[in-house]
């Protein structure tokens, strides 16, 4: 399946958030494929979408954690 080109957006993560999402990656890995941190971040995309539209009420608490964005 072919990647459609999108302008990227351009998320500022913290260094916390940089570190689990280089272990994700790392522990998604194997010795055949390397999994960068974009396939990592395009998989939960995937996966908050589909819990969303199966009506996963523990996505709504993970709403919660998130902090107003600064600006």
């Amino acid at each position: 399946m072919p990647k459609k080109e999108k302008k990227r957006l351009q998320v500022v993560i913290s260094d916390d958030q940089d570190a689990l999402l280089t272990k994700a990656a790392y522990e998604l890995s194997s010795p055949e494929r390397l999994v960068s941190k974009s396939e990592v971040v395009r998989l939960a995309i995937k996966k908050i979408a589909q819990e969303l539209q199966a009506g996963d009420s523990e996505l709504k608490e993970l709403i919660k954690e998130l902090e107003p964005e600064e600006g």
